[in-house]
């Protein structure tokens, strides 16, 4: 008898992925959220804020899926597929031989649209401005940014960095790319035309992340080794501000209506600060409450709302961006590590 009802749960279980897998059904305004753990999207209605969805992805054995970019006009995603699991010590990485992959993906079935192999771990990908090129670099010692196809995944160049380049962002309005480097104190600006380094700004040492600024020619390089945020003006080249923290500083994001910093702080404090500038300095003006390891946040309803995910602790958590009261906890895949917001 106990046999029979495990099988009977079994096939349930094997029935109901089956049927929650077959089309992402994602519209826009809804939030996607990527599981490394699992390999899954977990979709949310950001008018209901319920889950609609838990899409498992079509990917490569033995991959984590991190983060996740549009393409110009929202119809597809691109995610990293790393043959390493980021949630656990970057570190790591360094004691590993480790691939990656790259995947594109329509945005409202979410089925598969390429799927190719890259010579070592990467940490994101992105779509060049007119989205026929795919952008990500390779998180090694002998690091590099290559260039792909998108229609075909082919290697268009490979253009040599700094040791362990993480996040890569087109900005600028397509005219440049940027990363920074782990093992340098330099912040690498790539015209994506010539596809050539144009200038290595100096910054604070060992940057661990460049996150979206306040501008399309500004960006924030992140800093858990020295406690800092380094605002850097693309179109000047220069470091035009910086703040030092308390605390080691994670994803951090801009709130234009409010002109606020959040800023991730965790897996130990497992808060998210918020900091304004205020008589020309910038200034914690509050903080609030997450649960383990918040990794990523958004915003969303015209920047009136947030969704911060937690790695460590499977969820969701949103927040009124005004009251910073929390709206609602969803429950995500495994190890939530990227944000989209269509």
């Amino acid at each position: 008898m106990r046999f029979f009802t495990l099988l009977i749960f079994i096939l349930f279980i094997s029935c109901e992925k089956s049927d929650i897998t077959k089309n992402l059904d994602a519209q826009k305004g809804d939030i996607f959220i990527v599981n490394g753990g699992d390999n899954s999207i977990t979709l949310i209605n950001s008018e209901t804020l319920e889950k609609k969805n838990q899409f498992f992805l079509e990917s490569k054995e033995n991959t984590f899926a991190h983060h996740i970019s549009f393409n110009h006009d929202k119809s597809e995603f691109s995610i990293a597929f790393p043959e390493f699991d980021f949630a656990l010590a970057h570190d790591n990485l360094h004691f590993v031989t480790a691939l990656g992959n790259v995947g594109v993906f329509d945005s409202k079935t979410g089925k598969r649209k390429l799927f190719f192999g890259v010579p070592f771990a990467n940490y994101n990908t992105v779509f060049s401005k007119k989205s026929d090129e795919i952008w990500t670099g390779l998180m090694s010692h002998s690091g590099k940014v290559n260039i792909y196809a998108d229609l075909t995944g082919s290697l268009i160049k490979e253009i040599p960095v700094g040791p362990d380049p993480s996040e890569l962002l087109i900005v600028n309005n397509g005219a440049n790319a940027v990363i920074a480097c782990g093992e340098t104190s330099f912040l690498t600006v790539i015209d994506t035309e010539k596809k050539e380094i144009i200038k290595e700004i100096k910054i604070d040492p060992y940057p661990t992340n460049v996150w979206p600024g306040w501008a399309e020619d500004v960006v924030f390089v992140e800093n858990a080794v020295r406690n800092s945020l380094n605002v850097v003006n693309i179109s000047t080249l220069t470091v035009t501000d910086y703040i030092d923290f308390p605390f080691k500083p994670g994803m951090m994001v801009y709130n234009p209506v409010n002109q606020e910093i959040w800023i991730c702080a965790g897996p130990s404090l497992n808060k998210v600060f918020i900091y304004k500038k205020e008589s020309g300095k910038w200034e914690k003006i509050n903080e609030i409450e997450t649960e383990n390891d918040p990794h990523q946040l958004a915003f969303f309803d015209n920047d009136s709302k947030a969704v911060i995910i937690n790695q460590k602790s499977n969820s969701a958590l949103i927040f009124d961006v005004n009251t910073r009261k929390q709206l609602k906890k969803i429950i995500t895949g495994s190890k939530p590590n990227g944000i989209a917001v269509w």
